[in-house]
């Protein structure tokens, strides 16, 4: 079923909605979309109604604008508006990367009080590095690939405006397929994973028409922009009384373990699995393994949750 959901600013979210039974509402990734959970879910919908929105700028949605300065924010009311909608008082919620920080903050500016257990997927509490450690985004090539964002954004901001991607010289446009394949190269682990990834640099038609479509360059310069600017959402992940999942790739070029092990730490009720040999995206790198710590999240007991562990798998 597809749902089109009122948002505050006037648009309208795209959300599927399959299955029934207890509510799960499931975040997507950067250059991703809601159908790209459904190999996941598909096993469980008889037990569960899962709740998938398009974020804005993706799938179905991509038309949405951003309306405040942050995407992050926009993400964070857009997730309060589906919750409403659905009249949701007792959720199962999680995120993959993009998805998982907007549900950390959504911790922060409203809490998880009607969140029953929370999956954090690839993401630490905040985007950017900390002065003493790579705990952000891109780890120790963040400064480097922000730089790559800049250059960007001020070379496009220097163009006539309103510009539109196919206008643009050979290469400018080069330049900024280029960046957005390298990130779907970063994010997996497996040599033909990689390979393949590499290869959509040459298929330009495809990266831009299909994976980012270019008539909303707009939104992902603004996620750019607030994945530089990002919050720390540590401090309220003390307030977070729901059992935490904290999902990490061993190999992720994204995000350390370390990092993302804070969530560990500063959630009162957390436990974390790492996938051996996995990147950014344990659904691609380890699809098993992956769909069996997916089952764990939604069909554990919660008696038999175990306080801070961290499992290698």
């Amino acid at each position: 079923m597809k749902v089109s959901v009122p948002l505050r600013d006037g648009q309208n979210l795209h959300v599927r909605v399959i299955g029934s039974g207890q509510p799960v509402v499931l975040l997507h990734g950067f250059g991703s979309e809601s159908l790209h959970w459904y190999p996941n879910i598909l096993p469980f919908i008889t037990k569960f109604q899962f709740i998938l929105p398009d974020m804005r700028g993706f799938g179905l949605s991509h038309h949405l604008n951003f309306t405040s300065d942050d995407a992050f924010t926009d993400y964070a009311h857009d997730l309060e508006d589906v919750l409403n909608f659905f009249d949701l008082k007792s959720v199962f919620l999680g995120g993959i990367s993009t998805g998982a920080y907007v549900c950390l903050m959504y911790n922060k500016l409203y809490g998880f009080d009607r969140v029953a257990r929370y999956l954090n997927i690839e993401h630490a509490p905040c985007s950017r590095n900390s002065a003493d450690a790579f705990d952000g985004i891109f780890r120790e090539k963040q400064a480097e690939i922000f730089a790559g964002f800049v250059d960007i954004l001020e070379t496009i901001n220097a163009c006539p405006q309103p510009v539109h991607y196919w206008q643009l010289p050979k290469n400018i446009r080069h330049n900024l397929r280029n960046t957005m394949s390298d990130l779907f190269v970063r994010a997996i682990n497996h040599p033909v994973g990689k390979k393949t990834s590499f290869s959509l640099r040459y298929a330009e038609r495809l990266v831009a028409g299909s994976l980012f479509p270019v008539h909303n360059m707009d939104g992902y310069f603004h996620i750019m922009h607030a994945f530089m600017n990002g919050e720390d959402t540590t401090d309220a992940l003390q307030g977070i009384r729901a059992p935490v999942f904290v999902m990490a790739g061993e190999r992720s070029e994204f995000f350390t373990v370390a990092a993302q092990q804070k969530i560990l730490e500063h959630a009162p009720l957390a436990t974390m699995t790492v996938f051996k040999r996995s990147g950014h995206i344990p659904q691609i790198d380890r699809p098993l393994a992956f769909e069996r710590e997916f089952y764990r999240f939604l069909m554990q007991p919660i008696g038999d949750f175990n306080n801070k562990e961290i499992r290698v798998v």
